[in-house]
């Protein structure tokens, strides 16, 4: 593959590389740093790949791996929690910065919020199943970017689905996720 031909095909995957990062790692910074080592890494072995036909799918492998590796290895410094309009306690990441904002979260519509709050809510697998196949990826692509069989993807997904069905019942009501 040219190097042209290599240039074209990062810049075409870039942005959705950085955006499937950001959405794992709840952190553009990091995301970013995760994307370009993935990158550094795929593009080092560019004569072993068919970088056009398998490269998206290698490169997304490696960005949910990475983003699970730097998930399990930092913990959060300290975190906030306060009540919910539940009575529950519920956590708030300090660097999340629109969820502490008034301004923002009153030009942000409270169920987005608690989508978003769902998603944050699932385990590390299931939070990139369901966002890969929210993407339009098959069962299929999903297994072989996450490393298990289409028979635990449906799994993984119907688990989130679940979850943040059971999450979102008190906002939308019962009757709405019937």
């Amino acid at each position: 593959m040219s190097e042209s031909a290599l240039d074209l095909w990062v810049l075409e995957t870039a942005p959705r590389a950085v955006a499937y990062a950001r959405s794992l790692l709840k952190n553009v910074t990091d995301a970013e740093d995760v994307v370009q080592d993935c990158y550094c890494r795929l593009l080092a072995k560019k004569d072993t790949y068919d970088l056009p036909r398998d490269g998206w799918k290698l490169l997304l492998t490696a960005i949910t791996n990475a983003c699970i590796n730097l998930k399990t290895r930092r913990k959060p410094f300290f975190r906030l929690t306060q009540m919910a309009e539940s009575g529950e306690e519920e956590t708030i990441d300090p660097a999340d910065h629109a969820a502490l904002l008034p301004h923002v979260i009153a030009e942000n519509s409270e169920f987005i919020e608690k989508i978003g709050e769902g998603l944050r809510t699932l385990p590390q697998q299931q939070r990139a199943a369901i966002e890969l196949k929210s993407m339009g990826h098959t069962q299929q692509e999903i297994s072989e970017i996450l490393g298990v069989t289409t028979t635990n993807v449906g799994v993984l997904i119907f688990r989130a689905r679940k979850a943040l069905s059971e999450f979102l019942t008190p906002y939308l009501g019962q009757e709405a996720l019937k």
